[in-house]
């Protein structure tokens, strides 16, 4: 009889082992993270040029998913008064890891040294989310540096053209007054030409990459362009 009970325990013990270790090994199959605090949320990134403007992503996160992020490339040491240099996207994350490709040539982005960013807002970032990413409160970040060729101009001539293009955008429209010196003063030295416009002259200034089309009658502007233009 002792035998027979000694039996059935063993039985017993070994078919509640075998649950628990099979519970325990049971991999999460809803995709969410359990057991990491709010603040241990990561995002990291890698950074490759593919070509003169264009750069790869590796985007690593642990958030849970889906978030949107931002994502951009910068002039590296920007201050928050400089005029921006790069290009940022708003992008949705949808695994762990994902690559995603930003291209800086309609911004027409200098040479030089930039950073590359990816970053989650908690205001938007998790809207469409889970519950869990919901409950972030904090920014988080991803940089890393990178070297892009870009349009062969440095940082100071894009500066430069920035500022210029600017100034135009804000006070510069049909009918201002044609101020040879101060266009100079602003924009560099100009190229003229003859415009297709009947008594009109085109001035080029390739440091602002514009023209300003003026007209010969009155002596005011008729209309501006990015790059060179005749009309």
């Amino acid at each position: 009889m002792k035998n027979v009970f000694l039996v059935v325990g063993l039985v017993i013990a070994s078919f509640v082992a075998y649950n628990f270790y099979s519970a325990s090994e049971t991999p999460n199959t809803d995709g969410i993270i359990t057991d990491v605090d709010p603040t241990d949320y990561f995002i990291s990134v890698q950074a490759t040029p593919i070509s003169d403007y264009v750069v790869s992503l590796v985007v690593t996160t642990n958030i849970p998913l889906p978030v949107e992020v931002m994502a951009g490339v910068s002039a590296k040491g920007l201050a928050p008064t400089d005029t921006f240099i790069g290009v940022s996207e708003r992008i949705k994350l949808t695994s762990p890891e994902q690559t995603i490709e930003l291209d800086g040539r309609p911004e027409n982005l200098p040479s030089g040294e930039y950073t590359a960013d990816v970053t989650f807002y908690p205001r938007w970032g998790a809207e469409n989310g889970t519950e869990q990413a919901k409950t972030i409160q904090h920014e988080i970040i991803g940089a890393v540096d990178v070297t892009l060729s870009g349009s062969g101009e440095n940082r100071d001539q894009a500066d430069q053209r920035n500022v210029a293009q600017k100034w135009v955008m804000e006070n510069v429209s049909v009918g201002t007054a044609w101020n040879e010196d101060q266009f100079v003063q602003r924009m560099g030295p100009f190229e003229k030409s003859a415009s297709t416009l009947n008594l009109h002259d085109a001035f080029f200034f390739p440091e602002a990459d514009m023209t300003i089309v003026v007209s010969r009658v009155n002596n005011t502007v008729a209309t501006w362009r990015f790059g060179e233009a005749t009309h």
